[in-house]
């Protein structure tokens, strides 16, 4: 809860600095929550409030309360590589399979977008983006939240806890409650983060897996990523009905990603199983 505390002042207060800010660069802006609240740069400046807000607070409750208590967050650098590298390939994967099976199935009609000099600054925008919404959501749910529980109850309450609070952390998106899809769908993505953090022994390679998830489902296929339009090389246009292509929610609405989200936990499953099996055979003939 403390935690939770520090996210929210600190959130509270880089918000009130991005509405100064938008204000005084755009004099003519019209003092009122209204118009402050619709401008594109406190929009966008609220969203890296949010961001720097999870990942300050996860880290100073951490350093203030845990830190000393033997267990770590997964953020250990010499990981980093491989698992980054792991996640990021099994989450573009999966999302193209999801993406690639509602356009087959026909949910979507795709179209490519006008290239144009700005396309560039929008990617590498929205790369950037996903990066701090990859970090913070991981951070706080699988590295912070998942490890609290686990120091305390064990590897299956850590799991099951991180998976509902990451789900309802999605609690406000648009489309969220159009249909019982979005919460099963952001349920098994967060078991699936939840098992990949688990079973890697860190943070990285969820975090690769959830960034490429949504850059790849909203800047190069078009789909809105959990209700929230991006600029994309593609646009998808939903067709079919929503249960097939996700509606207002993207794909992650659609029954397709459902079955795709539960092959890739029993696929992460089988392969961190062989894997330990083969470490153990090793370690007996050592």
């Amino acid at each position: 809860m403390l935690s939770l505390v520090f996210i929210v002042v600190i959130t509270v207060i880089l918000s009130i600095a991005a509405a100064v800010v938008a204000i005084l660069i755009q004099p003519e802006l019209e003092l009122s929550m209204a118009a402050v609240a619709a401008d594109p740069f406190f929009i966008k400046a609220a969203l890296w409030a949010q961001i720097i807000g999870f990942i300050s607070g996860v880290m100073l409750a951490y350093g203030i309360f845990e830190r000393r208590k033997g267990w770590a967050l997964g953020l250990d650098i010499r990981r980093f590589g491989r698992r980054f590298g792991e996640g990021f390939a099994a989450g573009a994967l999966l999302i193209s399979a999801s993406c690639l099976g509602i356009w087959l199935l026909g949910g979507i009609a795709i179209q490519s977008n006008p290239w144009t000099a700005a396309m560039w600054i929008d990617l590498l925008s929205g790369f950037l983006l996903f990066i701090g919404v990859a970090v913070n959501e991981e951070l706080f749910a699988r590295g912070y939240l998942q490890g609290l529980v686990k120091a305390r109850f064990g590897s299956g309450a850590a799991v099951s806890i991180s998976t509902l609070v990451f789900a309802f952390l999605h609690t406000f998106n648009p489309g969220m409650w159009s249909s019982p899809m979005p919460l099963l769908n952001l349920l098994l993505a967060g078991l699936l983060f939840g098992l990949s953090r688990e079973l890697s022994r860190g943070l990285w390679m969820p975090v690769g897996m959830h960034l490429s998830w949504n850059f790849i489902q909203g800047c190069i296929f078009g789909f809105q990523v959990s209700g929230t339009p991006m600029p994309s090389i593609f646009q998808a246009y939903t067709q079919g009905k929503p249960l097939l292509s996700g509606g207002s929610f993207g794909a992650e609405g659609s029954f397709v990603t459902t079955i795709v989200l539960v092959a890739g936990i029993l696929l992460i499953m089988a392969y961190y199983g062989r894997l330990s099996r083969k470490n153990a055979r090793q370690a007996r003939f050592a």
